[in-house]
């Protein structure tokens, strides 16, 4: 399948595309290095943590990178960032220290072309990921009508590596349970980023629920629409949106764990004629194109390499 505004590869070069991982031993850096690995551009030439025998954080360590990437725990990002971008290297952060206060947000359904000039780039949240591309077609035709209701359904990686009492196994095991039911952090891009598409502000709600799986992400979107649709409209407007984008898959019945380990978004709708409204589902891999392969994807887009290179890999399913 091919993409609008393909980026033009850069010449032959016998030096390869170096990367850096910073935060190498929690689950979104050892994603990266796993995607990294079979990358036939890009190669992670230093994996830094503060523990299990990687080199320590040091930002001048990796000015020397093409790329980096952040790969922290929330709240770590900002510092090592803009330190990295003084010694002129270009970042990727997967954290969510700068999604909404002036690093390019990094969708590239949506930013394909301000990524590519970027050199400070903020990986979308995994929720957010999965909310936003279920919800733009309707939010650029201007179709939404009020607030919109969003159920969210992760896998215990999302809330990263370091154990708490929520993702201790005798707690989550054999049941679901809700959290952060107002104010998510993922909140405040997924209100962005549908508003800038819909030209005026656009709210949501968002409830997320943490499943006892260990990856795997599924988001409902429950939507007034200011005008109705019938099923096949709502088909054709999904298809012609993503027609030409390698990593959204339109159709059918989303399921995280049919595409675990791919770098997919897998949307379909469904219109509920009684009410008038419109049902969404979008599944992903939450430390794949929810983290570390929209990351690379990015990067890809950056460094100016196929968009798809090191990303080709298919689901685990079965």
């Amino acid at each position: 399948m091919q993409y609008v505004n393909a980026p033009t590869p850069h010449e032959p070069d016998s030096r390869p595309l170096t990367a850096g991982v910073m935060g190498a031993s929690g689950y979104a850096g050892a994603e990266l290095t796993r995607l990294l690995a079979q990358h036939p551009k890009l190669r992670a030439a230093a994996l830094q943590a503060r523990s299990d025998g990687y080199e320590p954080i040091d930002p001048s360590a990796l000015a020397g990178c093409d790329v980096v990437f952040l790969a922290l725990p929330h709240g770590e990002s900002k510092v090592f960032g803009d330190e990295l971008l003084a010694l002129g290297t270009q970042v990727v952060d997967l954290g969510s220290d700068s999604r909404v206060s002036g690093w390019t947000y990094g969708l590239p359904e949506l930013h394909r072309e301000d990524i590519r000039v970027a050199r400070a780039v903020a990986n979308p949240g995994c929720y957010a990921t999965a909310a936003i591309l279920g919800l733009a077609p309707l939010a650029a035709a201007g179709l939404i009508d009020g607030p919109v209701h969003l159920d969210g359904k992760s896998g215990v990686t999302g809330a990263g590596r370091s154990p708490s009492e929520k993702t201790h196994l005798p707690d989550l095991y054999n049941g679901i349970t809700p959290y952060n039911v107002t104010g998510h952090r993922h909140l405040a891009e997924i209100e962005q980023e549908l508003s800038g598409l819909a030209g005026h502000e656009q709210q949501a709600t968002f409830v997320p629920h943490l499943l006892p799986t260990s990856r795997g992400l599924l988001v409902t979107a429950h939507v007034r629409l200011v005008d109705r649709l019938d099923q096949a409209d709502l088909d054709d407007l999904y298809r012609s949106y993503y027609d030409t984008e390698p990593f959204v898959r339109v159709g059918g019945t989303p399921a995280p764990q049919r595409i675990a380990g791919s770098n997919l978004c897998w949307l379909s709708g469904w219109v509920d004629t009684r009410t008038g409204t419109v049902l969404i589902e979008s599944a992903l891999d939450n430390l794949v194109k929810g983290a570390a392969g929209q990351a690379i994807q990015n990067a890809n887009i950056m460094l100016g390499v196929e968009e798809t290179a090191g990303l080709t890999v298919h689901g685990l399913w079965p």
